[in-house]
């Protein structure tokens, strides 16, 4: 069974792309506004600075403007003054009374709307001022390029001459628009990457997040497997035994059976249990100084089979009592299955110095699953693919020891439990 086929597996998984996903819109969303934000601030600054800047020509070259004594426009100090120089369009017109427009100096043309639409903004700035010298008129137009541009004039009277002055200022609608667009394109890039880092940086950590929990999930996907799989044959026997109806003289037969049965499936639940719960951390394993020597001696006399031999020596360790029963139960139900081809062979088991070594006499260590004897799943020369191998090296790594599978001299095979022997002056396992 895998449990990262599962409905709950999948329920999480789809619950990270959801969680991943809110926080890229919520990313998003807040970039897009800031991001806004900040292009409208800055198009709006460059936009007065604009306006700053040909109010600021025109102005200044309305009151540089002069005529002679002839009535003659001196447009000298007009075409010299530095505002008449730089980057800012200018035009120049006259109109006397009743007349049109006259543009009589002209400077970056390209900047500056049609002829008919500069003589209409001369004479709104005219209409504007209402006879008030220098009062600046501010129009947005569009240059003769195609080009938005901001258009500043400013109106120049004289009480000894009838002829009106207009100065047009024009420039681009917004200061430095290249700078603008390179800081909307900064934005729009650096916006996207912190999405893109958001986005990652969200499903890291939501799978992070998940990780103990589909460990649990897998933990429990896994145990009920283990339980359906070692349980699936005892119930099916028991159920056999039940339904046989058995005669008279066999009934405490079965019985027999059946509780051997009943007894085999509480110690498969303990020990699934066990293990689930000390893998998940809701438990640990029991810390007691016991005699292993003692201990497997009572598996040994449990099992009651004639065929087993025990020889011991006396053998202190620290671990959980129960734990160790199973892992040797479950050693000793392996070498009893497998030796069972030759029904006069013994199984023995051997117990010193920490070391409980179960020999059988059977066909020896298969092939297939001599590389892994102890992964749960592995399969020999009976198909069983049970874990109580599996549970001896988890209670082995468990108590800090290790487990061994090996062919032994003159055939069978030898399953091994080691432990560390415990110190018996402090009570706790030598280093």
């Amino acid at each position: 069974m895998n449990s990262h086929r599962s409905p709950a597996v999948a329920r999480l998984r789809r619950a990270r792309w959801l969680m991943t996903g809110l926080v890229t819109i919520i990313t998003a969303t807040t970039v897009l506004v800031l991001g806004c934000v900040a292009a409208t601030i800055d198009s709006h600054a460059r936009t007065i600075e604009a306006d700053r800047q040909v109010e600021k020509v025109a102005g200044g070259l309305a009151r540089a403007i002069q005529h002679d004594e002839k009535n003659t426009l001196d447009l000298s100090t007009v075409i010299d003054d530095e505002l008449a120089q730089g980057g800012t369009g200018v035009v120049v017109l006259v109109r006397e009374q009743g007349q049109p427009w006259k543009q009589t100096h002209t400077y970056q043309r390209s900047l500056m709307p049609a002829d008919s639409e500069l003589s209409t903004l001369a004479t709104q700035v005219e209409d504007n001022s209402e006879g008030t010298l220098y009062k600046s008129l501010l129009r947005k137009s569009t240059a003769i390029t195609g080009r938005p541009v901001t258009v500043s004039g400013t109106p120049v009277y004289w009480t000894d001459w009838d002829n009106i002055v207009v100065i047009l200022a024009a420039d681009d609608a917004m200061d430095n628009p290249d700078d603008h667009l390179m800081l909307v394109w900064a934005l729009l890039i650096g916006g996207t990457l912190l999405v893109l880092a958001a986005t990652a940086v969200a499903y890291l950590l939501s799978g992070r997040s998940q990780r103990q929990a589909l460990h649990m999930l897998d933990e429990h996907e896994q145990f009920l497997g283990d339980a359906a799989h070692e349980l699936r044959t005892p119930l099916t026997t028991l159920k056999l035994l039940t339904e046989s109806r058995p005669k008279p003289d066999e009934v405490q037969q079965t019985l027999a059976e059946a509780r051997k049965l009943a007894d085999r499936m509480a110690r498969l639940v303990t020990g699934l249990l066990a293990r689930a719960r000390m893998q998940t951390g809701i438990a640990e394993p029991e810390r007691t100084m016991l005699r292993l020597d003692q201990l497997a001696e009572a598996v040994a006399e449990e099992a009651a089979d004639d065929r087993i031999v025990v020889t011991a020596h006396p053998s202190v360790v620290v671990g959980d009592p129960q734990l160790l029963s199973l892992a040797i139960r479950n050693m000793l139900e392996n070498g009893l299955t497998h030796g069972a081809v030759n029904r006069a062979a013994p199984v023995e088991i051997h117990i010193a110095e920490g070391r409980v070594s179960v020999r059988d006499h059977g066909p020896g260590v298969d092939p297939v699953m001599s590389a892994s004897p102890f992964n749960r799943g592995s399969a020999g020369r009976t198909g069983r693919n049970g874990i109580g191998l599996a549970l001896v090296a988890w209670v082995a790594q468990a108590h800090g020891g290790n487990a061994a599978i090996e062919p032994a001299v003159g055939g069978g095979t030898i399953a091994t439990l080691w432990l560390p022997p415990a110190d018996i002056t402090v009570g706790v396992p030598a280093r």
